[in-house]
């Protein structure tokens, strides 16, 4: 199925990031303003950006990073922890929106340090750190990048239960008109395609809504896209993202929420999300099975809190379905609580830890 981011100089430049006042288990850093990079190149080569140190404002374990950029730029993405002081850039991937023999859209395998590594997309940490630095190298115009996202996180979040967490929100009996995709349809993603199948259900969403049809896009376009040779399939979270992203008029990030009430927060704006989950849990089995990672966009809430998503891993008949909160609970913490957010410019988002800025 699926898957499953000093000199003094540094110093004066962090002060201009926000100040961070909320600690929490997980937060998402948007950087829109590149001019705060340090930037050196030569000409002829990549221009290289380094970002100020990024301050979640708790000791992190786990980042994941992701970006949006126009179609036209390709990106070399990497990230390194502030702790240990030195710390070598470990690439998160290497990204074009057309594959191509000269523009190689890949993860790295095989990347280790002291003080941890990089699992395909998420640099996971053997201690902790209170903050990152962010490589990028640029091919194509500086200004087709737009929006870099820092998905900041304990590595290890609290077990909430959905039924001991069950308070009344607005989002309960709000269901959202996701459009019905189904990787089942599709004979040679059956078993692999449910990341780009779910990204495929929000994009259309957004092009059905304000009619968008250029967001409309086959799941097979989706798929190759997205895909990862580094990683064997498409399940790249950030790679998905970035192609949501480069479509104009969209934004798109891979955050890690809290719980369930941050996805509340987000189906009662009128935003659905795709979830990253145990698909053998979100069955209600008791524990998580090898190579079960999938991906389900999730839609809304029924009036007593069970969580109606899209699975993209079934017929399409079957693709509505109702989950049993605590059931989806442990099935989402497995990931970290991951999700892939799209939305279109200027609708309001939720304010929030977790959430774009």
């Amino acid at each position: 199925m699926g898957r499953r981011c000093s000199s003094s100089w540094w110093v004066a430049l962090a002060a201009l990031l926000p100040v961070l006042r909320l600690a929490g288990d997980a937060r998402l850093v948007t950087l829109t303003d590149f001019s705060t990079f340090h930037a050196s190149g030569s000409p002829g080569e990549p221009l290289v950006l380094i970002s100020p140190p990024v301050l979640p404002g708790f000791s992190w374990r786990e980042l994941v990073v992701s970006w949006n950029a126009a179609s036209n730029v390709i990106l070399a993405v990497a990230a390194r922890p502030l702790e240990p002081a030195g710390a070598p850039f470990l690439s998160l991937g290497q990204w074009a929106a057309v594959q191509g023999p000269d523009t190689p859209r890949t993860s790295v395998n095989g990347q280790h340090a002291a003080w941890g590594e990089v699992q395909t997309d998420v640099v996971v940490l053997r201690g902790t750190s209170t903050g990152a630095e962010v490589r990028l190298e640029v091919r194509g115009p500086l200004s087709g990048l737009r929006r870099l996202s820092l998905a900041f996180s304990s590595g290890d979040p609290p077990q909430i239960p959905g039924d001991r967490e069950a308070v009344r929100t607005p989002a309960w009996g709000r269901s959202l008109s996701v459009p019905v995709r189904s990787q089942a349809e599709h004979p040679e993603g059956v078993t692999r395609w449910c990341s780009p199948t779910s990204t495929a259900m929000l994009m259309a969403y957004w092009g059905e809504q304000l009619g968008r049809p250029d967001w409309i896009v086959p799941v097979p376009v989706i798929a190759q896209a997205v895909d990862d040779p580094g990683w064997g399939g498409t399940g790249n979270w950030p790679f998905n993202m970035a192609f949501a992203g480069c479509q104009p008029g969209l934004n798109s990030a891979v955050a890690r929420w809290e719980s369930l009430s941050d996805l509340e927060s987000w189906i009662a704006a009128g935003l659905p999300a795709a979830a990253s989950v145990s698909y053998a849990m979100l069955k209600g089995r008791p524990a998580a099975e090898s190579g079960d990672g999938h991906l389900v966009v999730v839609r809304g809430f029924t009036r007593d809190g069970a969580v109606e998503v899209n699975d993209p891993g079934v017929r399409r008949e079957r693709v509505m379905r109702r989950v049993p909160r605590a059931d989806f609970e442990r099935a989402w913490r497995h990931s970290g609580r991951t999700v892939y957010l799209i939305w279109p410019d200027g609708h309001p988002l939720p304010a929030g830890p977790g959430f774009p800025n």
